[in-house]
């Protein structure tokens, strides 16, 4: 080849090599860009995984769970039991959207200030709130008719707060009077008497039972009652006292397994479980866990419990049930004779007091479950029911509770009519869009203001609200594992391609390198024998 074709062509492989490496630089770049890619949409999905949202959990079940919504919070409904949970700002102000800020500023405020509140305003204040389409006309009839709930300037401010939910939350003491109230059932039977369905088991004038002959006792704080006294056993007694059920069989030859205690514990447990059913069912899941707790304290005191005896005298075979009635079973005492294993006087007893104890607190262990601080032994110092803490509140009916809707209705306005007066207004009309509500909540900007027990509001952060609930955000996990996904499907791709075309153009470069040192060392010798031709 001639010098001058070599020096073209060595030309040409430098150029197309510089482009070479240059294209490599490129695509290492664009390497580093997809990698770059690729931490920033990982950590934008790791970000995601920890988003949560706030919802709506008035009962606290975690079961009827709804979205947080302006809505919920405002309008009278079952979901906040007809009580207003007021969207406020630092400073107090209730934050208002559209339709409510143009009936606040018509009938209370124009510039959201406080003001005086009258009975005259707030029926303005229904009025307005039938103008701005809020509620309906025949709705602000029956509020602004109604005899039964006049307006109350207190509603919210220190008045007695209506029981519009049927329920109460009760001390052992309140579950004790009530368990007294007198009342009579269908049949025109007493209903907290249990000693006389205990009498109809035993023969007349006597405490003989009537089906086998056996002796029943029942002691009383360790006092043995008289039949007239059994016949006027109630079942708060059994809260008050420690009562405890025995079971004696006949002389004579027989087993424990004979006596009938089992049979007459199911009857008399039974008339108190029921009792208590009646007082504390409030709907159908605490009717249920009630049957259910009915019958696990039936299964666990209906096992054996046996205590070997050597032909014991009928005294010290009462005092071994005695003596072990702390044992949340059924105690039998098994008298065995001294010639030929004759079997003598076997008893039997529990203590009715425990069993309702252990009644009870498996009840509130079905309904807030087993990670609860109370506890079920084998024996009552093994364990801690619900009725050894004197502060632990039992739900029951409240047949004074208010269901009439107007009055419910009437009763929200009132208070947000109060509210409004007392702490002037603002509007907000973006509070109905969920997600700017959810994050002026989260982030402080607005806060909960809700009735207290003692009949005022308070204000405080969302996260103070027992029915505010904040819980991961599936939808959002859902939605970012789905763009992760895709993104990163394309960035792999892109990134093989581009490993494609790097490795194309190492091959090129290697190649192009050989080229051009053959080319360059061709070159060289052509000018090394040039100048020697002329030397």
């Amino acid at each position: 080849m001639g010098l001058a074709a070599s020096q073209a062509r060595f030309l040409a492989i430098t150029s197309r090599k510089a482009y070479c490496e240059f294209q490599s630089m490129q695509i290492a770049q664009d390497k580093l860009s997809v990698t770059r890619d690729l931490a920033e949409i990982s950590n934008d999905y790791q970000n995601a995984l920890n988003k949560t949202k706030l919802v709506w959990d008035f009962d606290g079940s975690g079961e009827n769970m709804y979205n947080l919504s302006y809505g919920v919070l405002m309008t009278p409904s079952a979901l906040n039991n007809y009580t207003p949970y007021l969207i406020t700002t630092r400073t107090g102000a209730v934050v208002l959207n559209g339709p409510l800020a143009a009936a606040a500023a018509s009938a209370i405020s124009a510039s959201g200030a406080s003001t005086s509140r009258s009975e005259a305003g707030y029926k303005k204040f229904i009025e307005a709130l039938v103008n701005e389409g809020v509620i309906a006309k025949s709705t602000s009839e029956g509020i602004l008719n109604t005899d039964e709930l006049p307006y109350d300037k207190d509603a919210g401010y220190g008045s007695t707060p209506l029981n519009k939910n049927g329920v109460t939350a009760t001390s052992i003491v309140g579950l004790i009077y009530k368990a007294k109230e007198n009342g009579v059932d269908e049949n025109g039977v007493d209903e907290i008497n249990i000693g006389k369905a205990i009498a109809e088991l035993l023969n007349k004038d006597s405490l003989t039972l009537k089906e086998n002959g056996n002796t029943l006792k029942i002691m009383l704080n360790n006092k043995e009652l008289t039949r007239q006294q059994i016949e006027d056993l109630t079942l708060d007694q059994l809260f008050t006292n420690e009562v405890i059920l025995m079971e004696q069989g006949e002389d004579g030859e027989h087993e424990y397994s004979d006596l009938a205690i089992e049979e007459i514990l199911s009857k008399i447990f039974g008339i108190a479980a029921d009792k208590l059913a009646k007082i504390l069912g409030i709907d159908p899941s605490t009717d249920i866990a009630l049957i259910t707790a009915k019958e696990m304290t039936e299964s666990q005191f209906n096992n054996e419990y046996v205590i070997q005896g050597k032909r014991d005298p009928d005294s010290r075979s009462w005092q071994l049930i005695k003596e072990n009635s702390n044992i949340n079973q059924i105690i039998y005492h098994q008298n065995n004779g001294a010639k030929n294993n004759n079997k003598f006087n076997s008893s039997a007893g529990v203590n009715l007091t425990n069993m309702i104890s252990y009644y009870l607190t498996e009840y509130e262990l079905l309904l807030n479950g087993y990670d609860s601080d109370y506890i079920l032994g084998p024996t009552a110092e093994d364990s801690y029911f619900v009725t050894d803490d004197p502060y632990y509140n039992y739900l029951t009916k409240d047949d004074d509770a208010i269901d009439n809707m107007t009055i419910m209705q009437a009763d929200f306005y009132m208070q947000l009519y109060n509210n409004i007066c007392i702490n002037g207004w603002t509007q907000n009309n973006n509070v109905d869009d969920e997600k700017y509500l959810e994050n002026a909540l989260k982030n402080g900007t607005y806060f909960i203001t809700s009735l207290n027990g003692d009949g005022y509001f308070y204000q405080g952060r969302y996260n103070e609200e027992d029915c505010i609930v904040e819980i991961t955000d599936q939808d959002a996990i859902a939605q970012a594992e789905a763009e992760f996904t895709t993104k990163k499907a394309q960035l792999t791709y892109k990134e093989e391609q581009l490993d494609l075309e790097m490795k194309n153009l190492d091959t090129e470069i290697s190649s192009l390198t050989t080229e051009y040192d053959s080319v360059k060392n061709l070159i060289s010798k052509n000018v090394e024998k040039i100048f020697n031709m002329f030397q």
